[in-house]
């Protein structure tokens, strides 16, 4: 029963610390290098969060901010949409984008 309780302890300390490190907000950052005088319209979204429908003139840039899941499950996609053109795209997956957090650093590209 002993053991039991250390490894309960233990978990709960691990839940603690990955909550504590989670804090650190993750930021993406979109710009309009499209060219040609072109605007980019774009939606981005998570399963929580609706960033709406937004557009970027020529040259312009946006970025949003958020706080990466503690298991590891944030997902922000995006379509964005230009002339006669139009891409859907997985703008962050935290078990692919993660690869930096090894380092130190959640805001990295």
């Amino acid at each position: 029963m002993n053991s039991l309780k250390q490894l309960i302890v233990l978990f709960l300390v691990t839940i603690f610390i990955s909550a504590t490190v989670s804090h650190a907000k993750t930021t993406i950052v979109i710009n309009n290098d499209l060219g040609g005088g072109l605007a980019l319209q774009y939606h981005c979204k998570s399963a929580d969060n609706d960033l709406g429908d937004r557009s970027l003139a020529p040259g312009g840039s946006w970025s949003f901010q958020f706080n990466p899941d503690v298991f590891g499950r944030t997902l922000f996609f995006c379509s964005f949409s230009w002339q006669n053109e139009s891409h859907y795209f997985d703008i962050y997956v935290q078990k692919r984008d993660k690869e930096f957090e090894r380092f130190g650093c959640t805001n990295c590209s």
